[in-house]
């Protein structure tokens, strides 16, 4: 009897766990994108780092939640990510270095691509999964370009991620359409 008594508590632990640690990764999505824009990079890096680790980890108590508010605050928290960031990335780098400012821009409108892919597939009562591997792995490329001065690399990573997930959720919705 007690365990059945504890299940609620755990899911409120999780649930109150995973809005903490997303709502703290979209505050730090929003310092690490000044701090691109002001032209800190190592710093932004170190804010870019926080965030991801802060996002994935509510990501993770989110999805173990069955609350839909908090699947909803998860994915758009990873959009805030990519559409704050890289668009910061490619306004600060336009007149440095015209290939990341293009690389950045193109791996947003992936992306976006990617999310829409996901959202519409979703509604239109598809399965699509997302994987936390790939946007943990997106989120640290961010930032170690930031933290290294490695950015042409790293969001050529990026690009190569996105457009992976992109390619996947239109595999997956196709599969299921046949």
């Amino acid at each position: 009897m007690g365990r059945v008594d504890a299940l609620p508590r755990m899911l409120q632990q999780a649930d109150a766990q995973a809005r903490v640690f997303l709502v703290a990764g979209f505050a730090l999505v929003g310092v690490a994108t000044w701090l691109v824009l002001v032209r800190h990079p190592r710093y932004a890096g170190v804010a870019t780092a926080g965030a991801a680790g802060a996002i994935v980890f509510g990501a993770v108590r989110a999805q173990r939640t069955p609350d839909r508010l908090l699947w909803f605050i998860d994915s758009l928290t990873d959009r805030a990510f990519d559409g704050a960031i890289l668009a910061a990335i490619a306004v600060a780098m336009r007149h440095d270095d015209h290939w990341v400012a293009a690389v950045a821009v193109i791996a947003l409108a992936v992306s976006f691509v990617a999310a829409y892919e996901r959202a519409k597939g979703k509604a239109l009562g598809y399965r699509v999964r997302d994987s936390l591997v790939i946007r943990a792995g997106r989120y640290v490329a961010v930032a170690a370009g930031l933290l290294t001065n490695g950015l042409l690399g790293a969001l050529v990573a990026v690009l190569v991620l996105v457009t992976f997930t992109a390619v996947d959720d239109a595999r997956q919705v196709a599969s299921q359409g046949a």
